[in-house]
């Protein structure tokens, strides 16, 4: 009877040695199966031999939107060049085709007034001691291709020691002195040269005309670079987003912390 406490204590404490061990067991199972989750479902990894406490995380180099919108102010299509986007080209592409057909315009005008006023200095006859040297070659040169002589509108005594007296070619001399506005004759050389005249000026419009298209190139380009930049730093944003936890590996036989990444597609 004095051993029966004795034997009582060594069946307790073989029970709870039991007990324990089956615990033991029951945790173990518990922290091998953990997860890797994403939108698309969940990717069960239990009884792996090996969990990769680096897993990549792929990160990007935000953009500034500011730099863009200043690249393509500079140079059109070079701001949508710095976020990757293609299209920026066609910016620059304008660019070159309006400064092209600026020039080429503005010279084609050029040539034309520098014809207009020849034909004024071939059909043009003095009335005494005179040249076309103190001519203004914008005022005078045009006021001849609007009227028949010397004696118009414009006349006055400053303007006649500048230009002398003078009447187109094929006017009646005796009407070189009348006042145009009594004379009802249009000479063919004034009316070739007024039309060139205004050739001219409608070319050197249009030239002014592709310059204006070249400012604003470069200002929507400046605009449509910032909202570029801005779109792509939001889409790489969402591409790199991700989630980390921090899960426990016993499968190797050890405690072994590891990392997962959980990934939004």
């Amino acid at each position: 009877m004095k051993r029966n406490p004795i034997v009582l204590t060594l069946i307790i404490l073989s029970i709870t040695s039991h007990i324990c061990l089956a615990s033991s067991a029951s945790h173990t199972t518990m922290l091998t199966n953990f997860y890797l989750e994403s939108n698309l479902g969940i990717r069960e990894i239990a009884n792996q031999t090996a969990v990769s406490t680096n897993p990549e995380i792929r990160l990007f180099n935000r953009k500034s939107p500011n730099e863009a919108f200043l690249y393509s102010l500079a140079i059109p299509g070079m701001g949508q060049l710095y976020a990757g986007a293609k299209h920026g080209y066609l910016y620059t592409a304008a660019e070159i085709g309006l400064f092209v057909t600026y020039f080429i315009l503005r010279n084609n005008a050029v040539n034309t007034r520098d014809d207009y006023r020849e034909v004024v200095r071939q059909n043009i006859i003095f009335i005494g001691p005179a040249s076309f040297d103190k001519w203004d070659l914008v005022e005078d040169f045009e006021h001849a291709t609007q009227y028949e002589n010397w004696n118009h509108v414009y006349d006055s005594e400053v303007t006649r020691n500048r230009t002398g007296k003078w009447y187109w070619k094929d006017l009646d001399p005796s009407l070189k002195d009348e006042k145009d506005t009594e004379i009802e004759f249009d000479s063919k050389y004034r009316l070739e040269a007024f039309n060139l005249r205004q050739k001219a000026n409608d070319t050197f419009q249009t030239a002014r005309t592709m310059l204006g298209l070249v400012i604003l190139n470069h200002i929507v380009s400046a605009v449509e670079a910032r909202i570029t930049t801005r779109r792509w730093n939001q889409r790489q944003e969402t591409l790199s987003g991700f989630e980390i936890d921090v899960q426990t590996d016993v499968t190797s036989g050890s405690l072994k912390s590891a990392l997962v990444l959980r990934k939004h597609f």
